[in-house]
């Protein structure tokens, strides 16, 4: 079974497609949800895009995270236990590139980000996507989890079955790493993760977009919805809604931004 591409009207069109797929669900269970801007976005990390090969990936994510440790620890509550994935989620809402992909528990925290003004003239006629994935589904139809189906659930970062998606360490074994990316809680280290109900998937050892490993599910997990309205009226669906920018970004900056926006200056 391959991603199903739903096509949206608008907001209330994409309400209705997000409940449509979760009532088609073997058993009631969460959907995430992630925003793109354009269709031409692919679903691969941050630090993907910017690597050749898998063992890069993890050699410039050990460097990454060693760097972040040494140079953020000042900014830290005294005695605040930061192991590497606790680090990796920080890194990933602070902007420095991760094997995380952001999603979201909240279906408008998606369409938020999907709706977003361009920053290249060449994207701005292109229609704002929303993601939804089955994050149970996904895990369960993972191939090296697929033996203990029934039992397979979102995974946490104690999970046994992540080891083998850890941060690098000196003297492990890349190849022994598998490859299908897999859903996980992270830890709330940011007000930006509560704020907006942040989930994530990390990506394995492989540089290919997580909806490449959709061929070939037992049932439908990832879904593509289009949505076809423009921008600006999607914008005051969610202002109407209370989908501001101090909500999403609670912070002075997130403040700052919307003050500005509502003011129109």
């Amino acid at each position: 079974m391959s991603m199903v591409e739903v096509a949206s009207s608008g907001t209330q069109d994409l309400v209705r497609a997000a409940l449509d797929i979760a009532s088609a669900l073997p058993e009631p269970r969460p959907l995430w949800f992630r925003g793109h801007e354009c269709p031409s976005h692919t679903l691969v990390s941050s630090l993907a895009r910017r690597v050749s090969t898998p063992e890069e990936l993890f050699e410039k994510e050990r460097r990454l995270i060693t760097r972040f440790r040494q140079r953020s620890l000042p900014f830290w509550p005294a005695g605040y236990p930061q192991n590497d994935w606790e680090q990796l989620f920080a890194m990933q809402h602070h902007g420095i590139p991760t094997r995380l992909l952001d999603w979201s528990e909240n279906l408008f925290v998606a369409l938020y980000f999907a709706s977003r003004a361009h920053a290249h003239a060449d994207e701005k006629s292109c229609n704002p996507i929303v993601w939804a994935i089955d994050p149970i589904g996904w895990n369960r139809d993972v191939p090296h989890l697929r033996g203990t189906s029934d039992e397979i659930g979102i995974m946490t970062t104690d999970s046994e079955d992540l080891d083998r998606y850890a941060p690098i360490s000196p003297g492990s074994a890349l190849p022994r790493r598998y490859v299908q990316p897999v859903s996980l809680y992270g830890t709330y280290n940011s007000a930006r993760i509560v704020a907006q109900r942040g989930t994530f998937t990390v990506a394995g050892n492989s540089l290919e977009p997580l909806e490449s490993f959709a061929d070939g599910a037992s049932a439908p997990n990832l879904w593509r919805v289009e949505i076809t309205a423009p921008r600006a009226e999607i914008a005051s669906d969610l202002s109407s809604l209370g989908f501001t920018e101090s909500m999403i970004f609670p912070d002075l900056s997130g403040v700052s931004r919307e003050i500005v926006a509502l003011e129109n200056i």
